[in-house]
């Protein structure tokens, strides 16, 4: 952790990144179980289920906004939000 002195004081700095915002959920089979990505843009999260896809590289894959848990995309159900609605 940095910190910054300030007249004596220690503060800490603002993160450099920004918060994640989307979180790719990816089903895989046995032995590999599930993993979970965070990104902070909707587009790389979206571009990578469907990369996960394309390959083959998994059995599903959901793209959750974090915010409030909205699924903006799930190919097995269906759901795929155009981009204004992200």
């Amino acid at each position: 952790m940095t910190m910054l002195a300030d007249q004596g004081q220690k503060t800490e700095l603002p993160p450099i990144w920004p918060g994640d915002r989307y979180e790719v959920v990816c089903e895989r089979d046995d032995p590999h179980g599930g993993t979970r990505d965070r990104y902070h843009f909707a587009q790389y999260a979206v571009h990578s289920a469907r990369g996960l896809e394309t390959a083959g590289l998994a059995r599903r894959v959901r793209v959750v906004r974090l915010a409030d848990g909205v699924v903006i995309y799930d190919r097995v159900n269906g759901i795929d939000l155009p981009v204004d609605e992200w």
